[in-house]
C-alpha cells in the first residue's frame, strides 16, 4: 500500500510535531504569518524588547509557528531581505514538572541554544570587536561580578578541552568543592536573578549593535499551564520573565504561546500573567479558528506540497473538500489534519485512486469527528 496511488508523496496532514526541517511547511493561516512576520521584521529592525501574546484554541497552530520559525529557514530569509543580520529563535515548552523552575528554563534554554553554540558565538564576537571590547561588554552587561568572571574564563578555554567540561558541571550545577576551587570561581548560579544575569549578558552580548544577531526570539509554548503550579512559583517565574526582559532591554523578544481554556476571555489573560508581566505586554496576536474558505484553502496548499510533480488532487473537488469540513465541526487545524489524515489512510486501505463524496459517505463512521 503506499500514496503513490492518490498521486502523493505521502501523508501531508501530521498528528504529530515533524522533527526534520524539511517537514516543517506553513500552508493556509496567511493573516496569522503576516501578523508573525510583522512582529518578528520589527524585532530585526529596532531595538527594544518586546512580549506578545499568541492566543488561540488548542490545536489552532501556535507550536506550529513557534517550530516554524525556530527550525526552517524563514527566520533567516526575512533577514536578508531586510539586509539585516540573522535573527535567532528557540522554542522552550513552560517548565511545569519543575519545582525549581527557574533552573528548569536554563536548561531548556540551553538545550536549545548549547554552550558550544554560545562559545562559537562568543568567539565570532571577539574576531569582530576584538578581545578588550568583548571583555567590557561582558562586565557591562554581566551586572554580577560572579557572572562576569564566568564568562571571562568561558572566553579563554577551547571548547572540548576538560576545562569547559568543568565549566558546563558549573553551570549545570553538577560542581563540587575541588571544581570550584579548580575554576577559581564563587558558588554557581545560586538563584534566579544570577540566572537572569547570565541569560541577559548572552542575550545582550550577542545581538550587541545588531552586528552577530539583530534579534534573539523566544518561544514559550503551553504558557497556560502555568495554572497548574504553585501560585509561589508562577509568581516566582512572572517576576523572572520580567526581570529578564529588563535585564535584556534590547534585542529580545518573548512569544507566549497561550491556549485559552473553557469559558476563558482574552480579559482573563493578566490573571495568567500576573501583575509582573500585564504591564509589559502590549500586543496579542488571535490564532482565530479558520472559516471553511480559510480551512479549504488549508487543506489544498498543503495537499499541494505532497503532491507528485504534475499531478491532481486526490479529491475530485472542491464540493468534496467542503463536504468534509462541514461535518466536522469546530475547525482547527489539528482537527483538520486529524479528519484528513484519516481519510487519505482509508483511500489507501480501500486502494482508491480518488476520492469523492461517495466515498466520504461510505468511511465517516471511522472518522471520529464527524458530526451528522
Amino acid at each position: 500500500m503506499s500514496y503513490k496511488l492518490l498521486k502523493l508523496e505521502e501523508n501531508p496532514f501530521r498528528l504529530t510535531l515533524p522533527l526534520d526541517p524539511q517537514d516543517i511547511v506553513w500552508a493556509g493561516m496567511s493573516e496569522v504569518k503576516e501578523k508573525l512576520e510583522k512582529r518578528i521584521k520589527l524585532s530585526i529592525q529596532t531595538r527594544p524588547s518586546r512580549i506578545v501574546v499568541n492566543w488561540g484554541s488548542y490545536g489552532s497552530g501556535k507550536t506550529h509557528a513557534s517550530l516554524y520559525f525556530s527550525k526552517t529557514t524563514r527566520l533567516k530569509e526575512l533577514s536578508t531581505e531586510l539586509d539585516a543580520s540573522l535573527a535567532k529563535s528557540i522554542k522552550i515548552t513552560f517548565p511545569r514538572a519543575s519545582n525549581d523552575i527557574v533552573q528548569e528554563f536554563l536548561r531548556s534554554f540551553l538545550g536549545q541554544y548549547s554552550l558550544e553554540e554560545i562559545h562559537k558565538d562568543f568567539k565570532e564576537l571577539e574576531n569582530k570587536f576584538e578581545k578588550e571590547k568583548l571583555v567590557e561588554m561582558i562586565e557591562t552587561f554581566s551586572d554580577d561580578n560572579s557572572i562576569a568572571d564566568f564568562f571571562k574564563k568561558f572566553i579563554e578555554l577551547d571548547l572540548g578541552s576538560e576545562d569547559f567540561d568543568e565549566l558546563k558541571d558549573y553551570i549545570y550545577d553538577d560542581k563540587t568543592k575541588s571544581t570550584l576551587n579548580y575554576l577559581e570561581l564563587p558558588l554557581g548560579l545560586t538563584n534566579d536573578e544570577q540566572v537572569t544575569n547570565f541569560l541577559a549578558t548572552i542575550i545582550n552580548c550577542i545581538t550587541y549593535e545588531k552586528n552577530l544577531y539583530s534579534s534573539f526570539i523566544i518561544w514559550l509554548d503551553e504558557f497556560e499551564d502555568i495554572d497548574t503550579i504553585r501560585k509561589s512559583l508562577a509568581d516566582r517565574f512572572t517576576t523572572f520573565l520580567r526581570q529578564f526582559i529588563d535585564k535584556a532591554p534590547n534585542n529580545l523578544m518573548f512569544f507566549l504561546n497561550f491556549t485559552q481554556k473553557a469559558f476563558m476571555d482574552i480579559e482573563d489573560l493578566s490573571l495568567y500573567l500576573g501583575e509582573a508581566l500585564s504591564s509589559r505586554v502590549k500586543v496579542k496576536i488571535y490564532f482565530n479558528d479558520p472559516s471553511i474558505e480559510e480551512a479549504l484553502d488549508y487543506v489544498k496548499q498543503l495537499t499541494d506540497i505532497s503532491k507528485t510533480e504534475g499531478t491532481h488532487l486526490p479529491f475530485d473537488s472542491d464540493e468534496t473538500l467542503k463536504y468534509i469540513l462541514v461535518h466536522i465541526g469546530n475547525l482547527t487545524t489539528r482537527k483538520i489534519n486529524e479528519t484528513f489524515s484519516i481519510v487519505l489512510e482509508m483511500a489507501v486501505i480501500e486502494e482508491k485512486n480518488h476520492i469523492s463524496k461517495y466515498f466520504i459517505d461510505n468511511i465517516k463512521d471511522t472518522i471520529i469527528a464527524w458530526e451528522q
